[in-house]
């Protein structure tokens, strides 16, 4: 017999979250019951509004079978998203526990969710952000008319793969891993921003998970990366970087409701820019990259992340409310920025 999505494990349906296609919905006797009508998640993201770069954004889980899905999905927070397989809201602006996952943000993702036993879960994945492909349009300096086919656009291409295994009822240990090549400098970043014309990142993280009950989850992080750089336009630059990033983050689930708060600690790689995306105006919602250090002596930058989140009727309307603080910002002793971000989402 074809599953239904509801008697499926909710692992499979974490990266559509709202609903997931299954077998039956697309059968005939599913597609007569109108099964396809909300079977997308729309611009629901793992921490409950999406990245918003001016296109339309989705996210849906295709149940193939009882333990494997295809995922799918459009200007996502796939690094949010990625180790959501609860589908659990995330209060977080900045991921906590897989940061460099964070580089496949925004553009359009596909991959396959498996889970060969209830404790373990793997998540393989590919992601394209491509400025020339989407005809981003936001940059006043982008050329028009023929002069738009000579205008080097950022694209970024990257590989995905995380495992998630629950060690007890309590205990949770996530790998994952990316690796993500870009070319071109993403519109909304100018020259100061010592960005590279190319670049390609290998990451590793690691994380924990503790379930303290009555909703309260801590969770600590590791991740080492290696960054080689095309040195054409920096020459003064190393043309690799290895770098840590590490972070602490406390959660509580189940406040007043559908909803979280989390309070987070973390250290970021010192050339990971934009980190707190939603949160910086002169970059908006795009993606973080990595970004050409030459600063000798950096001092370590510390972040510090405070967010709330909540749904309402069954996810029609959400709200969140984000405040985050970092100094040595990008590495500059005694630079400090702070911002604090609210906005609401109404699902029609």
């Amino acid at each position: 017999m074809l599953a239904r999505a509801a008697d499926l494990p909710p692992s499979l349906q974490s990266f559509g979250q709202a609903k997931a296609l299954s077998a039956y919905v697309l059968s005939a006797p599913g597609m007569t019951e109108g099964g396809l009508e909300s079977s997308f998640a729309n611009s629901q993201t793992g921490n409950g509004l999406a990245l918003s770069n001016g296109y339309p954004t989705f996210a849906a889980s295709t149940l193939l079978s009882p333990n494997l899905a295809l995922d799918s999905g459009n200007g996502l927070d796939a690094a949010t998203r990625f180790l959501a397989y609860d589908g659990a809201l995330q209060p977080f602006l900045a991921p906590v526990s897989a940061p460099y996952l964070s580089l496949a943000n925004g553009g359009h993702y596909g991959g396959f969710t498996y889970v060969p036993a209830a404790n373990l879960r793997l998540r393989v994945g590919a992601a394209i952000n491509s400025e020339r492909l989407d005809h981003f349009s936001f940059d006043p300096a982008q050329p028009t008319g023929p002069l738009s086919l000579t205008y080097d656009a950022s694209q970024s291409k990257s590989l995905l793969g995380g495992l998630s295994w629950d060690v007890s009822g309590a205990l949770g240990l996530d790998v994952t891993a990316i690796s993500s090549e870009r070319s071109g400098v993403p519109v909304g970043f100018n020259n100061a921003s010592a960005i590279a014309p190319k670049a390609s990142t290998q990451a590793l993280g690691f994380s924990a998970h503790l379930d303290m009950g009555q909703g309260w989850v801590t969770t600590a992080s590791f991740s080492d990366s290696l960054t080689q750089l095309d040195q054409r336009d920096t020459a003064a630059a190393p043309a690799s970087l290895h770098e840590q990033s590490y972070s602490f983050a406390i959660a509580k689930h189940g406040l007043f409701g559908d909803d979280a708060l989390g309070l987070s600690f973390s250290r970021p790689a010192p050339s990971l820019a934009n980190s707190f995306a939603a949160g910086l105006t002169a970059s908006g919602d795009l993606p973080p990259v990595m970004v050409t250090q030459g600063l000798p002596g950096r001092a370590p930058e510390s972040d510090f992340q405070l967010g709330y989140v909540t749904n309402f009727l069954d996810g029609a309307v959400a709200l969140q409310t984000n405040a985050g603080y970092q100094t040595n910002f990008q590495g500059q002793s005694g630079v400090t920025s702070g911002y604090v971000l609210s906005r609401a989402k109404i699902k029609f």
